[in-house]
């Protein structure tokens, strides 16, 4: 044998070998062998054979025979103890009604074998457990038996959101006075109402959402309950466009049975005064009551008045008074059609088309577009001065006392109004062309070159000036001339009074004019030959 075979032998030959033991359990009870270490091995130790047995729930041992078996390490199977009994441990999971939890309760009998974290999970998944678990609150049941842990949570469904309107308009305003810049609060506007303009956006909704699905512990989807949805609130005269509610038409907005409409008429069912205030709207103004002192009622739309009006102010497209107007010398009326009224004393009335009076004016100043008729039970017309462009009738027109009244037709009263603006505007652009153009001729005689900065500034203003104000001037003269021929064709305008004119009564046709010194009765006044002549009322 060579020296490097004697070396393997002897390192063969030197490994140490510990100790080892052995515990079976049989039907005849629980035996523990130990095998003795080798060439210098460790020994089994008894504290490890009695963790061991402890670990295996082996607790009525004979701890003598364990440690005269370790001491002796024979290798001979020893019982130790009779069989032991053991009990299953049980691992209780239970999961909630609506299964978006799971808890956990894990029971140790004695003589219980312990639980392992594979077999816990096993039985969590066995139960259907299988998303949402917290591993921690498992190895906590485990470690304290009898223990209700939550093991598990479910993904909870976040649930929608209901839709929402939001009103685009202020409320709160209304019924509040006006406040002045001063600070002072105008009483007589309330602002009583919310007046609102064709597509004006009246209301908006934020839609629903649907919500997002959940989870619960079994990997089943738990469904989020959708946010409720709401109608748009669709009135009368309003539309839908997407989420918002548009206004079809200008008017009153009102809301009635939770939806929004837009009235065309504002109806005021008492007097317009202190407990109305003024009113002002684009539609169309229904008062059943009058419009006292001082207060105005304006309307884009028509406007119908129950009552009188007494010292207000009236305005709108059509104007229908039906006790009549009472002017108190101040207020007015204007429509930009007609007015029809009962009576008019001591007011002023203007309407673009005609004025119909069933009973009397006295004392007023009115005038219309087309026709003043007086027509009614009296018919009467006396004192102050009424104008229209085409005809005026009436049953009688002054007094035997002579009151002055004055009759004029034959002339748009806004063109002659027109007319004589026109006049005093083209005199004063004269002046200023004739002030121009002499300036302009003192800065030419100049040489271009020597002008100072600010003489060629001044030159150049002056030229344009000219001619801004020569364009001025012939537009003017066109527009005179245009009235020239309008007042040439005043002399188709009638005047006719079926029944008598009295003496202070003066007629006013176009340009002419003829004062009446006797009764006339059943006449017509109308021009003629440059001239006003009578004749028979039909």
């Amino acid at each position: 044998m060579s020296d490097n075979e004697n070396t393997e032998a002897q390192i063969v030959e030197s490994q140490a070998v510990d100790g080892t033991y052995k515990i079976e359990t049989t039907e005849d009870g629980v035996f523990l062998s130990v095998n003795p270490p080798k060439d210098g091995g460790i020994p089994v130790r008894e504290p490890i054979i009695v963790q061991d047995l402890k670990a295996r729930n082996i607790k009525d041992f004979n701890y003598g025979l364990v440690i005269s078996t370790a001491k002796e390490a024979s290798g001979r199977p020893v019982k130790i103890c009779e069989k032991v009994v053991t009990v299953e441990p049980e691992i209780q999971v239970l999961v909630d009604r609506d299964r978006m939890g799971a808890s956990l309760t894990i029971v140790i009998p004695k003589n219980s074998r312990p639980v392992t974290l594979e077999e816990t999970l096993e039985k969590l998944h066995t139960a259907g457990v299988v998303t949402g678990i917290d591993m921690d609150a498992v190895k906590l049941a485990i470690e304290r038996p009898n223990l209700k842990v939550v093991c598990a949570v479910g993904e909870a469904p976040v649930n929608g959101v209901d839709a929402v309107i939001v009103f685009l308009f202020d409320t709160e305003k209304k019924g509040h006075p006006e406040e002045l810049a001063d600070g002072r609060v105008d009483f007589k506007d309330l602002n009583l109402f919310t007046i609102v303009n064709e597509g004006d956006v009246l209301a908006e909704k934020t839609p629903a959402t649907p919500g997002t699905v959940g989870s619960d512990v079994l990997g089943q989807p738990a469904y989020a309950k959708a946010g409720k949805d709401r109608l748009l609130p669709i009135g009368k005269n309003v539309f839908a466009d997407g989420n918002k509610v548009i206004a079809a038409i200008s008017g009153q907005l009102q809301i009635a049975n939770n939806k929004l409409t837009v009235s065309p008429v504002i109806e005021i069912k008492e007097d317009v005064d202190l407990s109305t205030g003024n009113i002002d709207f684009i539609g169309n103004v229904l008062v059943r009551g009058s419009v006292q002192t001082g207060f105005t009622v304006r309307a884009d739309g028509n406007v119908e008045i129950g009552g009188t009006v007494s010292g207000g102010t009236v305005e709108g497209k059509n104007v229908i008074i039906r006790a009549g107007i009472q002017g108190m010398q101040r207020g007015y009326i204007k429509a930009a059609e007609d007015v029809v009224t009962k009576f008019i004393e001591n007011a002023t009335v203007s309407a673009g088309g005609d004025i119909i009076v069933a009973d009397t004016v006295l004392h007023s100043q009115i005038n219309a577009g087309k026709k003043i008729i007086v027509e009614g039970k009296r018919g009467f017309i006396a004192g102050g001065h009424v104008m229209a462009a085409e005809e005026i009738r009436a049953k009688i027109v002054g007094t035997h006392m002579a009151v002055p009244t004055d009759l004029e037709v034959g002339v748009n009263p806004d063109v002659r109004e027109e007319y004589q603006t026109l006049r005093k505007d083209l005199k004063r652009v004269e002046v200023s062309l004739d002030q121009t153009q002499k300036g302009l001729v003192i800065l030419k005689t100049f040489n271009p070159a020597d002008l100072p900065p600010e003489k060629r500034e001044l030159l150049l203003k002056f030229t344009k000036a000219q001619f801004l104000l020569a364009g001025q001037l012939e537009n003017m003269r066109k527009r005179i001339a245009e009235i020239d021929l309008i007042f040439e064709e005043a002399r188709f305008g009638k005047i006719r009074v079926s029944d008598t004119v009295y003496p202070g009564v003066k007629i006013v046709i176009g340009t002419l004019v003829k004062p009446i010194r006797e009764p006339l009765k059943f006449v017509s006044f109308y021009s003629e030959e440059g001239e006003i002549k009578i004749g028979s009322y039909k």
